[in-house]
């Protein structure tokens, strides 16, 4: 009983590094490649455009940034319950 759950073991921890190892191998290079992408042109975009722009096509341009402002929220408990 113990040879075969030791077996299992083994076989486990040998599909695991495989596994590791083809990932490594194969998505090192699509990593790689991902991040050295460089913006082909940059696109002017007018007000018009921003007008009619849509969900989740909307230039950066046309989103509005907001400072996140502090939330205090107070609990207040009813004594003697």
């Amino acid at each position: 009983m113990l040879k075969k759950i030791a077996f299992a073991a083994v076989l486990f921890q040998v599909a695991v590094f495989s596994a590791l190892i083809t990932q490594t191998v194969l998505f090192a290079s699509t990593a790689t490649q991902a991040a050295d992408v460089q913006p082909s042109e940059s696109v002017a975009v007018t007000d018009k455009e921003c007008a009619a722009a849509t969900w989740p096509n909307i230039p950066d341009r046309c989103l509005e940034r907001v400072e996140a402002r502090n939330s205090i929220t107070t609990l207040v408990l009813p004594a003697g319950q």
